[in-house]
């Protein structure tokens, strides 16, 4: 029996969320005895190790141009999937979907493909346009049940919620006794998504009762700038911590006493996962379209906090603080996703779902 060919389409294989993702899927299904082929119509390298025997083709002639990249990029991913001929196209992210839906038109190539963000977020005629092209795929990916209500029937008809595996490996629980007295933040520094900016106001209230605590923040981006005067104007330098962006983020925050997420949106948030699995406590957003509370049963393995509620951030932070046996308890439980959101239980998903469309189009 000859293997499925399967190609994947994204812009670059830079470090990120949809990135990781890709490159997780593809070495598994390399690993289960699929070729496996990943051109990227924007980047020449790859940031994440691939399998020996995935095939990585990136673009030679790459677009800059800012009027005109779109338009040649759809049509160089159509004759890139042409010239290999799979026998079925993956893509993540919006404008990669787009593109791989336009290049299989007419091509009797079937293509799956996944929706990683927010769609509530995504406003304008040119959102309604792309997401207009979505109905034409033969599946569907997406990470929420909130994020797959967002569509017609047309879509959610040939779609399936399959979340983001706990890829980290499960470590012993530090006693809170023993970790530092710090909270851990880990994302991009982009405040429109991320609201560092909530984080800070949020510590400033908390450090008014626990004196010593101290924030680190994990990451980089545009936006750290202006996160650094937040912090000096409330002269909060000798307590918040920039770390920068780090290769062992989960051995750093593994040592803080809990990890918090303030975001407005996210897809399911790999930071947190990361966070629950090393069985950190976690105080989070209870951000659209709904990966966190997939994650987190509130009061149970970790608690929920509405976007942008700073004083709720705060009061979830002091009464964990308050409470360590409660904390311990929470973190104990948020390890438990390592099982529920195993590889293998997320592969046999994809690998179900995958051959269900081949075997369709054949």
């Amino acid at each position: 029996m000859e293997k499925i060919k399967i190609l994947f389409i994204t812009s670059r294989l830079v470090y990120g969320g949809a990135e990781k993702m890709i490159t997780f899927l593809a070495n598994s299904l390399s690993q289960n005895g699929y070729e496996v082929i990943i051109y990227s119509y924007e980047g020449t390298t790859s940031n994440y190790k691939l399998d020996d025997n995935i095939q990585f083709i990136p673009e030679d002639k790459i677009q800059t141009n800012y009027f005109t990249r779109r338009f040649v990029q759809a049509y160089q991913v159509r004759k890139r999937i042409k010239s290999i001929n799979p026998d079925l196209v993956i893509s993540f992210l919006t404008n990669q979907n787009v593109f791989s839906v336009l290049g299989t038109i007419f091509t009797n190539i079937p293509v799956i493909i996944s929706e990683r963000g927010d769609p509530y977020r995504n406003k304008g005629l040119i959102a309604t346009i792309k997401y207009s092209i979505y109905k034409f795929a033969d599946g569907i990916v997406f990470q929420t049940d909130g994020a797959k209500k967002y569509f017609k029937n047309g879509v959610q008809k040939k779609s399936i919620v399959i979340p983001n595996p706990v890829t980290s490996t499960p470590t012993e629980i530090i006693p809170l006794s023993k970790k530092d007295n710090s909270i851990a933040f880990v994302g991009r520094f982009e405040i429109k998504q991320k609201r560092q900016d909530v984080m800070v106001e949020a510590f400033k209230k908390v450090q008014n009762v626990y004196k010593e605590l101290k924030l680190n923040f994990y990451g980089d981006g545009p936006d750290m700038p202006l996160i650094e005067e937040m912090v000096k104007k409330y002269n909060l330098d000798d307590y918040v911590n920039f770390a920068g962006k780090v290769d062992n983020v989960q051995e750093l925050i593994s040592n803080a006493k809990m990890f918090v997420l303030t975001s407005d949106y996210e897809g399911i948030p790999n930071a947190l996962i990361e966070a629950m699995s090393a069985g950190l406590p976690v105080v989070s957003t209870d951000c659209s379209p709904g990966g966190a509370r997939l994650l987190i049963e509130n009061k149970k393995n970790g608690l929920l906090v509405s976007t942008g509620d700073i004083d709720g951030i705060a009061d979830a932070i002091i009464y964990l603080l308050d409470n360590p046996e409660i904390a311990a308890q929470y973190g104990k439980e948020a390890q438990k996703i390592t099982d529920t959101y195993s590889p293998n239980k997320v592969i046999k998903m994809w690998d179900e779902f995958i051959n269900k469309i081949v075997n369709f189009n054949n």
